[in-house]
């Protein structure tokens, strides 16, 4: 399948996106400075492509506020039980299936 990659500039800067065709008119969108990995309609991705430098900069917004730090030590054997349900269960990152599960 074809895959592109290109820059989107907000406030001066550049950020990286990726387009993947996948089969049946679903393209696959990753911006991470987006906080995006994910399958859209091919239909949808125009609408989100004039949308991503809104979601660049509440993404980046949102991470300034997340400045506090919580440390714990875990065996790599349950990092790794840990890990495959967060991404079971959709999650981006370990942090935020955490911060999902202790605060609701």
């Amino acid at each position: 399948m074809k895959k592109i990659v290109a820059n989107i500039t907000v406030n001066n800067k550049k950020y990286k996106y990726s387009l993947e065709e996948k089969k049946g008119n679903i393209i696959f969108v990753e911006c991470m400075d987006a906080n995006i990995a994910q399958e859209f309609l091919a239909g949808d991705v125009p609408s989100l492509l004039i949308d991503l430098p809104n979601l660049i900069i509440a993404e980046k917004e949102h991470n300034k506020n997340q400045s506090e730090i919580i440390r714990f030590r875990i065996s790599s054997t349950d990092k790794n039980k840990i890990e495959r349900k967060a991404v079971k269960k959709g999650y981006s990152s370990l942090s935020d299936y955490l911060r999902h599960l202790a605060l609701n």
